[in-house]
């Protein structure tokens, strides 16, 4: 069969081509530091690493989601710290006090549940931190009628996606917490109005339902302690798991540089070899039909 000057100049140009294809995407792979730029390089491969991306993400929204439940937890366990100081200040005035000075001692017990009762309305980012879901509404309202301060939330939690598949809830039902087994703001207007009447059984009495009260502030306070460790310690091993899976990824999407290299110059070798071989074989007006 007679080869034509056509014939091989089709051919030559179909190698040309080819090895330009290869020589740039050799090129490409050097300067992206990619080995996957597209899915048609390595469909297999690509799929594997959408798959690393989408955990990579979930792990970085799951330890945005474990930052605000520690932020959560710090404000509640600050507060309910507050708190806890404030009742230990009024225990120490209804077991000191003074016959003579009841009504100043009736004044300062006053003073302290106007303080607990805004720190039990505690805010974070413009939401009530103890009104379970009930975020926009103020918690603990004094009603004139009921004499004495209602719960306006509910028994929500707040809760957290800290894994994949693990969820963490955060006790912000304010009922539960301040007006337990006993009502913290009933027990120190109990305490106020007993020192108003110089009424001493009844202060003593105030002193162990206030030392019930606090009981119960410090069992919220272990429950939120151990749920700030949890989040710890998940966030560490999302932690550990996010460095893993960015090996994975790196392993299976990142070019090898040093083989980049050799294979762009093998690449560019057999170009400059296909041309040099097709100067020899066909006339010099190749170079025009090519163009």
């Amino acid at each position: 069969m007679r080869i034509s000057n056509a014939m091989m100049a089709s051919n030559i140009k179909g190698y040309l081509l080819q090895h330009t294809r290869n020589l740039l995407s050799a090129q490409e792979r050097i300067s992206s530091g990619k080995r996957i730029n597209r899915p048609s390089d390595d469909p297999i491969g690509m799929g594997q690493v959408l798959g690393y991306r989408q955990s990579i993400s979930n792990l970085e929204q799951y330890n945005r989601n474990i930052e605000n439940g520690k932020v959560q937890v710090d404000n509640m366990e600050s507060i309910l710290d507050a708190v806890t100081e404030f009742l230990t200040q009024a225990k120490k005035i209804a077991a000191d006090s003074d016959p003579n000075m009841r009504d100043t001692m009736a004044d300062q017990v006053a003073n302290i549940r106007e303080q607990v009762v805004q720190l039990a309305n505690s805010k974070h980012n413009g939401n009530y931190l103890f009104a379970g879901h009930q975020v926009h509404t103020e918690p603990f309202v004094f009603d004139p009628v009921a004499d004495g301060y209602i719960y306006n939330g509910d028994s929500g939690t707040k809760d957290y996606m800290i894994g994949e598949g693990l969820q963490l809830g955060l006790l912000t039902d304010g009922a539960a917490i301040f007006q337990g087994e006993e009502d913290v703001f009933d027990v120190l207007m109990a305490l106020e109005d007993g020192l108003r009447a110089d009424d001493g059984q009844a202060i003593t009495d105030q002193m162990g339902r206030m030392t019930a009260v606090i009981e119960n502030l410090n069992a919220v306070r272990a429950t939120n302690a151990g749920q700030h460790q949890r989040l710890v310690a998940t966030q560490n091993h999302n932690k550990h798991f996010k460095v893993n899976t960015e090996d994975m990824l790196s392993r299976t999407e990142d070019t090898d540089l040093a083989a980049a290299i050799i294979d762009w110059q093998l690449h560019q070798t057999a170009y400059e070899s296909t041309l040099a071989t097709s100067a020899k074989m066909i006339q010099p007006s190749l170079v025009d039909f090519l163009r």
